[in-house]
C-alpha cells in the first residue's frame, strides 16, 4: 500500500511537509519570515491543503512571536509571485522541471496588527497537482522552524527530515548549483566557495545541530587536489542525537534567540539576562524531556 504525505496526520507539534515541496528551486527572494509563513500556511491546510479549495488563518499565527518591521502582507505577496522549480517528469517520462507559483488568489486583512484580522488562501493549482502525488515526506517541528536566525538553516533543516528516516543511506552528494539552489542562496550571491560556506553553510550547520533531534555536517568535495582543488559538490551526512545531545537541543530551543549563535559557538554570553533572555526553562522532570524527544525521533 502507498502512503501518500497527505494523508499523514500532525502529530502534536510537527506536520508532515511533502519532500518536493521541500527541494523546490528558485526561492533566492524569499526572506526567512517568508518560508516560516509558508510552513504555518501548509500545515494550516493539513489533509485538505490538495482540495480545490480556501483555507483560513489568523494574521496573528501567522506572525507567531516574529517582532520585526516585516509585514505578513509582504510574505504573502512574495509567495504568490514567487514562481519556484520542482523536479519531475514531462508526459514521456523524461526529467523535466515543473514550473509553478506556491499560492493562488489570496485576501488579507488590511491590518497586520488586528487581532483579529485573517488570511483566506489556497495554494497554485501546479502546485496542489505535484503534492497530491507525493509520498516522501519530511517532518517538520514548529517550534524548530520558529527557533532558526536564518533561512539557510531552515532550508537545510528541512532538507534533513526528508532523508533522516532512509535505511542504510547516512550521505548524500549535491552539486554545488543544486545546493545553492536547494538552501535559497540568491542567484549572483556568494558566488565565492570560501563565502558560501563562512556566510551560508557553516552558520546554517550549527544552527542545526544546536536545535535539531538530528545532527549534520557538510564537507566540500573537491576535483585536482583535496586542499586546493576545484569545489565540485558538497558531500552531506546526518545522523542521529544521543540522549545527552537531544537533551542539549531542548533546552536551547526554550531559551531567547539572544546570544543564540555565541552560545551555539560555545562562546560565553553575558549579555542574555540584560537583553531580556532570562534564564532558561528547565523541565520539572529531564525524564519527561528525553521521553519526549525520543518520541520525536521514533516518529
Amino acid at each position: 500500500m502507498t502512503h501518500r504525505t497527505i494523508d499523514q496526520k500532525p502529530n502534536t507539534g510537527d506536520f508532515a511537509k511533502a519532500r518536493e515541496l521541500i527541494e523546490i528551486r528558485g526561492t533566492g527572494s524569499l526572506s526567512l519570515q517568508d518560508r516560516r509563513v509558508m510552513n504555518v500556511l501548509y500545515a494550516n491546510a493539513g489533509t485538505k491543503l490538495c482540495d480545490e479549495m480556501s483555507h483560513v488563518i489568523g494574521i496573528a499565527e501567522l506572525r507567531g512571536a516574529h517582532k520585526g518591521g516585516e509585514r505578513v502582507k509582504d510574505s504573502i505577496l512574495r509567495l504568490m509571485k514567487t514562481v519556484v522549480e520542482v523536479p519531475g517528469k514531462d508526459r514521456k517520462g523524461n526529467p523535466a522541471k515543473h514550473l509553478v507559483q506556491i499560492l493562488s488568489d489570496t485576501t488579507i486583512s488590511d491590518d497586520d496588527t488586528n487581532p483579529m484580522g485573517q488570511v483566506v488562501y489556497s495554494f497554485s493549482k501546479g502546485m496542489r497537482e505535484i503534492i497530491k502525488d507525493s509520498t516522501l515526506w519530511g517532518r517538520v517541528r514548529s517550534a524548530v522552524v520558529f527557533a532558526f536566525t536564518s533561512k539557510y538553516a531552515l532550508a537545510l533543516y528541512e532538507l534533513i527530515t526528508t532523508r533522516i528516516n532512509l535505511k542504510h543511506v547516512w550521505q548524500e552528494e549535491f552539486a554545488v548549483e543544486d545546493f545553492r539552489a536547494l538552501l535559497g542562496v540568491p542567484d549572483g550571491k556568494l558566488e565565492r566557495i570560501p563565502n558560501l560556506l563562512q556566510r551560508v553553510i557553516q552558520p546554517a550547520v550549527l544552527e542545526v545541530n544546536g536545535l535539531a533531534d538530528f545532527g549534520v555536517k557538510i564537507e566540500p568535495v573537491r576535483k585536482g587536489g583535496a586542499m586546493r582543488g576545484e569545489v565540485i559538490s558538497f558531500r552531506v551526512a546526518w545522523w542521529r542525537k544521543d540522549i545527552p545531545d537531544l537533551q542539549a537541543a531542548y533546552s536551547e530551543l526554550k531559551r531567547a534567540k539572544v546570544g543564540r549563535m555565541a552560545r551555539l559557538r560555545g562562546e560565553v554570553e553575558t549579555m542574555e539576562n540584560v537583553a531580556g533572555g532570562g534564564m532558561p526553562d528547565v523541565a520539572a522532570n529531564p525524564a519527561d524531556v528525553v521521553a519526549s524527544q525520543l518520541h520525536d525521533v521514533m516518529t
